[in-house]
């Protein structure tokens, strides 16, 4: 079940995606329309996605690649939760792949642990506050 109101933390997905971009796509389609009927509403357990804040990515002609490469499309504020995410996938196992999801401001309740989102494995939740400016 995805939680939308997590401030500074995001919830985050990588994997393999054997499909063409146009039906990797399609996962997500309608995701801000309640009646949409799209296939994430119903695997997040939810009725809308803000995509102010939901980013789905691909690499170029599906190329897989490390998932130290991947984790760099993430959009986090720091590296700390860059390296968290990092291990998460080793200890998963999630080594290479050539697409991912993330939601900021978000935090991602599996009820069925291992369960693929559109082909790709959710990786977990983590923290991703903003730095506080510095007054200089």
């Amino acid at each position: 079940m995805i939680d939308d109101t997590a401030r500074g933390m995001i919830a985050v997905w990588m994997g393999t995606s054997t499909q063409t971009l146009e039906a990797f796509n399609r996962y997500t389609e309608g995701m801000e329309s309640p009646d949409s009927d799209c296939p994430a509403h119903r695997d997040f357990g939810c009725g809308f996605i803000d995509s102010d804040f939901f980013v789905a990515y691909g690499t170029a002609d599906n190329r897989i690649v490390p998932v130290e490469e991947l984790v760099l499309e993430v959009g986090t504020y720091s590296l700390d939760t860059e390296r968290a995410i990092l291990a998460r996938c080793h200890e998963l196992g999630v080594t290479h792949g050539n697409s991912l999801y993330f939601y900021d401001h978000c935090t991602f309740h599996e009820e069925q642990a291992g369960r693929l989102y559109n082909e790709l494995r959710f990786i977990g939740n983590f923290a991703n506050a903003k730095p506080k400016p510095t007054r200089g």
